[in-house]
């Protein structure tokens, strides 16, 4: 980059920008970047309009299109070839940072081949429980090596992300930890402040949240088991489910079949979830794999404690969260929750570790590394 040159040009490419971790992360890096540094962009890989797309356009942001991934083959070709197109046409671009998990290692050679100097590959997968499907470990092996080829600058939300995705062991150029920062001025340690438009809420229940895509990495189905053995123990439970996915209609019919109706309310996607938590007692987060886990960061920031598996990244666990083994079955979960709601209570501050998660020194790190990655010669 010339010395003369004032802004940094950057695109990131994801596969959607909604209420799930890295939506919410690309968002806020653009929102809280210093746009007089650095010129962001963000490049979809898909079709499907995406819940914070306005709220980036109308602080001036661009937003292109590629192709939509979930058509197979034809849709990856398509998505190549426009990604290739756009970084050509719409740039010169300093900076490509990808956030598609091993997909990363497509992109990456396309801003390669664009003649993209800086190419970032961000790891937010920890594990994949697909593994044991050969094309699965065929193309994860292909794109770790594209990865290892293409992207010059490894970042991930957390050292495990980082160990699983982007190192090869015999590079030079090892990975960065990049927290995902939330915005903390949203989130509060004042509680019990009822300001939730949502229905069934009562603040004699104990209320639990789960907060995701309803898909099989955010194990919904077992949440499901959870939370009718822990119905069995005791009525004065409550399950508000903030988010939507492929899951979905599954996950309603096994309330039905357990008749959990009354107790389990949907919310779908939701831009209120600062106040939601303000309410909540706890969270209920048994997932199957995680890059780091966002929302138990936020979470903890309300004051919310937290249930969560094994395989949760030590990062999220700020000192509020239970773990609790995956491996465990629901009944076990039921009676350990139940055991800590009847025995536990937290008075622990944790203001000193989520200085860290601070979306303001995040983007502050990430403009600066930015800056000084394209300050020299690749």
């Amino acid at each position: 980059m010339s010395d003369n040159k004032k802004l940094i040009k950057v695109l990131h490419i994801t596969s959607g920008i909604s209420t799930e971790g890295i939506g919410t992360f690309v968002l806020n890096t653009f929102e809280h970047i210093n746009k007089e540094k650095v010129e962001m962009s963000v490049a979809l890989a898909t079709d499907w309009k995406q819940h914070y797309e306005e709220r980036i356009k109308n602080q001036g942001g661009k937003i292109y299109r590629t192709a939509e991934i979930g058509k197979g083959v034809s849709g990856i070709i398509k998505h190549f070839v426009n990604l290739i197109r756009i970084l050509k046409k719409e740039g010169p671009f300093d900076v490509v940072h990808s956030h598609m998990d091993f997909f990363n290692g497509l992109n990456v050679l396309a801003a390669f081949i664009a003649g993209v100097p800086i190419r970032i590959s961000h790891a937010h997968l920890s594990v994949d429980k697909k593994l044991n499907r050969l094309y699965k470990r065929v193309y994860n092996f292909i794109m770790k090596l594209l990865i290892g080829i293409f992207a010059n600058h490894k970042l991930g939300c957390s050292k495990k992300a980082n160990d699983y995705m982007n190192d090869l062991g015999f590079q030079k150029n090892k990975s960065k930890v990049l927290m995902n920062g939330i915005d903390l001025n949203r989130f509060t340690l004042n509680r019990g402040q009822n300001m939730l438009n949502i229905p069934d809420f009562s603040k004699k229940k104990i209320n639990f949240i789960t907060i995701g895509r309803i898909d099989a990495p955010k194990n919904p189905l077992f949440i499901v088991e959870i939370i009718k053995e822990l119905r069995k123990i005791r009525s004065d439970i409550h399950l508000y489910w903030v988010g939507t996915g492929s899951l979905e209609n599954e996950v309603k019919r096994l309330v039905n079949t357990y008749e959990l109706e009354n107790y389990v309310t949907f919310l779908g996607i939701r831009d209120d979830v600062d106040k939601i938590l303000s309410s909540m007692n706890f969270m209920l987060f048994p997932s199957k794999w995680e890059g780091l886990g966002i929302v138990l960061i936020e979470a903890q920031a309300s004051g919310v404690p937290c249930f969560i598996s094994d395989t949760i990244p030590n990062e999220a666990d700020l000192g509020m969260c239970t773990v609790i083994k995956l491996l465990e079955n629901e009944k076990v979960w039921a009676s350990k929750i139940n055991h800590y709601i009847n025995t536990e209570s937290y008075n622990k501050s944790i203001k000193g570790e989520l200085r860290k998660f601070d979306i303001r020194s995040t983007t502050k790190e990430l403009e600066k590394f930015y800056l000084s990655t394209s300050s020299k010669d690749i």
